[in-house]
């Protein structure tokens, strides 16, 4: 399946040399599927409700939510990403109550990347 390119510091689409919508490739379009999948919200997809983290539901809003279990969102989201083969969520909350992260992934033909969250 193809991917369009995102800009990275904006998410919008991006021009290639020939003046056609960008197309993702290699572990770019991982790491950059690996971050749509993480971002997705449970029943936010048309087509497949039951693909995403369930952040309404089950995340935000509910008081203490394991940092665990999150990790564990975060890891299955991005293992279903084809090609990827492990996933790595790390994940720190400073004294803000703010969550930082990043995943560090390696795909089928043993190259790694890093997806900051």
């Amino acid at each position: 399946m193809k991917t369009l390119f995102l800009m990275p510091d904006s998410w919008d689409l991006a021009i290639d040399a020939r003046g056609n919508i960008a197309i993702a490739e290699s572990t770019y379009q991982q790491a950059q599927d690996i971050a749509s999948a993480c971002r997705t919200i449970q029943k936010d997809l048309y087509f497949n409700q039951s693909e995403g983290i369930p952040y309404l539901t089950q995340i935000l809003g509910n008081g203490r939510y394991p940092l665990a279990l999150y990790r564990k969102y975060l890891q299955d989201a991005a293992l279903s990403v084809p090609g990827v083969v492990s996933a790595l969520p790390e994940l720190q909350l400073d004294n803000d109550r703010i969550l930082r992260g990043q995943i560090k992934f390696t795909n089928s033909d043993n190259q790694t990347g890093v997806v900051g969250l």
